[in-house]
């Protein structure tokens, strides 16, 4: 199944391919992570992300950890995908 990482007010941060917000606690994340997920994503303001400016390098490297934990947590069942470059990888 595929998943896109992203942060946004109210759901996220994962997205199905239909543009849905995922069910963090259908994916089989344990409690812990997926309330790390919840709490994270509520603290998105779109100044967070260096679209105009350098953002906020604490809450992005919370981002990158949380979406490596993610991916290990979901294992080969799931691929999860990110647009953006902030993410620390490289999307060419």
């Amino acid at each position: 199944m595929l998943l896109e990482f992203w942060p946004d007010y109210g759901s996220g941060p994962l997205w199905t391919e239909d543009g849905k917000a995922a069910d963090l606690s259908s994916l089989g994340l344990s409690d812990e992570l997926a309330e790390q997920l919840t709490v994270w994503n509520s603290r998105y303001a779109e100044d967070k992300v260096p679209i105009e400016g350098s953002g906020d390098s604490a809450w992005l490297g919370e981002g990158v950890s949380l979406l490596r934990r993610t991916r290990n947590a979901l294992g080969s069942d799931f691929h999860v995908v990110v647009t953006e470059p902030w993410w620390g990888e490289d999307l060419t």
